[in-house]
């Protein structure tokens, strides 16, 4: 009798097993393909915006890496809780002090300042209305440029970042003179051979620290080379490979004080163009917070600054979009500020909202969230007066950002406006989706741990968005 009980001891555990193996791809409605991954993790939900109606879920509440989908989030609270023409500002202050004239430079945080994305962001555009003021004014010399960098507060880089990530330019941190998105440009020459050692030959804008160039040469034409370094360090090392024989091969790296090469680039302009300036520095200026400033630099809205967030997924700048939103709700901009201001955000505006975040840009693999988390986000969104700015400032399917590889045919392009979000053995999209019969549908999908290539796992989750426009 015992052998019998055994025998269907084991029969139940193998059927379970082999259950359990296939149970993830069971769905509410059996018509759509939700075998995406055989091995990792999945959580989605797709719901009809208006009526409620669940479309297609599988383990909407398990929390997930969200990776780029973070920015989502993001964007979200800060074009709900500040105005989308909301302009960061950059403030320049004359002082006359001991019979010395100084140009104190205020960093207020804007993210755009000497950015190539827009004209008005530019160094020579920035430089030259400056230069125009002085001019105007009868300035034609200066002591000193003083950079306050002070009003971000507290340890300048982040808790819960890899540390293979904070010396390259995706991975650079928010700094109150935040300059040329932080982004320093390494330039190497590689010889013929592999595991050949490669050469520095410069840095632009020059980094001011020591690079230890590890770096082999490899027989393809992939960039594998990372930089490690922090901006307290005095020595960076460049680490991995790039392809051999190249008389310049270029990374990116994170600047590490934006507020120094500000300051130097700034003294010889005004140098190069008629107003002798005898020194720069950077330090903490309290007179002159109650004077009116001598010229203000304004960055474009936030509703352009949150598009280029989504579009282009840029880590900085939705970092500082959450440096932002800190300041507007605690006067008080740091890591932790910020992080607890998206979380009490969105737990206040959403019941039982289950995120975690140590970021904002998603770029930390510990910040976590469900589906379930995100489509109330994105329902929230939809129904809120920022809706249309919101909806606008997101990637479409087929055309552009980080939607533009996806769902290219006629019959979908268009279909889907949203954000996707990888790292490493993280994909997932959110977003929403307009449907044959034209229903808005908001979704979020991410798989996690899985072993399959990328292209796999996005081309079985495109699979699925084109089954739930087809048949709803």
């Amino acid at each position: 009798m015992k052998q019998v009980y055994l025998a269907l001891l084991i029969v139940l555990v193998n059927h379970f097993y082999s259950f359990s193996q296939f149970s993830n791809f069971n769905s509410k409605k059996s018509s759509y393909s939700l075998d995406i991954t055989q091995y990792g993790a999945i959580s989605l939900l797709a719901v009809d915006v208006e009526s409620g109606e669940i479309i297609v879920e599988h383990n909407p509440l398990q929390r997930m890496t969200p990776a780029s989908l973070t920015k989502v989030i993001t964007t979200g609270a800060a074009l709900s809780v500040i105005k989308p023409d909301f302009k960061f500002e950059t403030q320049f202050y004359i002082r006359e002090k001991d019979g010395r004239r100084s140009l104190i430079v205020k960093g207020k945080g804007d993210p755009t300042l000497g950015s190539d994305r827009f004209d008005e962001t530019k160094p020579e555009f920035v430089f030259h209305q400056l230069l125009l003021k002085l001019q105007k004014t009868g300035i034609t010399s200066i002591n000193s440029i003083i950079v306050d960098n002070t009003f971000i507060s507290g340890i300048k880089l982040p808790s819960k970042r890899l540390w293979e990530d904070i010396g390259n330019y995706y991975g650079a941190v928010p700094n109150a003179l935040t300059y040329r998105e932080n982004t320093f440009y390494l330039t190497m020459k590689s010889p013929s051979g592999v595991g050949q050692p490669a050469e520095i030959i410069k840095t632009e804008p020059n980094v001011d620290v020591e690079l230890n160039c590890l770096v082999k040469t490899a027989d393809n034409n992939k960039d594998s080379a990372y930089i490690y370094g922090y901006s307290d360090a005095n020595q960076w090392y460049v680490s991995g490979s790039i392809p051999q024989n190249r008389d310049a091969f270029t990374i990116k790296g994170a600047l590490p004080h934006p507020e120094n090469t500000f300051a130097k680039e700034l003294y010889n302009y005004l140098n190069n163009n008629g107003v002798k300036v005898n020194g720069f520095e950077v330090g903490a200026i309290e007179d002159v917070i109650e004077k009116k400033p001598f010229y203000i630099h304004y960055s474009p809205e936030l509703k352009e600054i949150a598009t280029v967030v989504n579009k282009v997924s840029h880590n900085l700048w939705a970092d500082h979009l959450m440096f932002q939103l800190a300041y507007e709700q605690y006067k008080r901009a740091d890591w932790d500020m910020g992080v607890q201001s998206l979380h009490e955000f969105w737990s206040e505006a959403i019941p039982e909202f289950s995120g975690l975040f140590f970021d904002g840009s998603g770029l930390s693999p510990f910040n976590a969230f469900s589906a379930r988390d995100m489509v109330e986000v994105l329902r929230y969104l939809d129904a809120s007066e920022k809706s249309e700015v919101f909806k606008q400032s997101l990637s479409v399917a087929g055309v552009d950002g980080t939607l533009k590889s996806i769902l290219r045919e006629n019959e979908f392009k268009g279909k889907v406006i949203g954000k996707s979000g990888s790292l490493n053995g993280v994909l997932g999209y959110c977003g929403y989706i307009t449907t044959k019969q034209g229903k808005t549908v908001a979704f979020c999908m991410m798989a996690n741990r899985f072993t399959e290539p990328y292209k796999t796992i996005r081309a079985n989750m495109e699979r699925l968005m084109k089954e739930v426009i087809l048949q709803n």
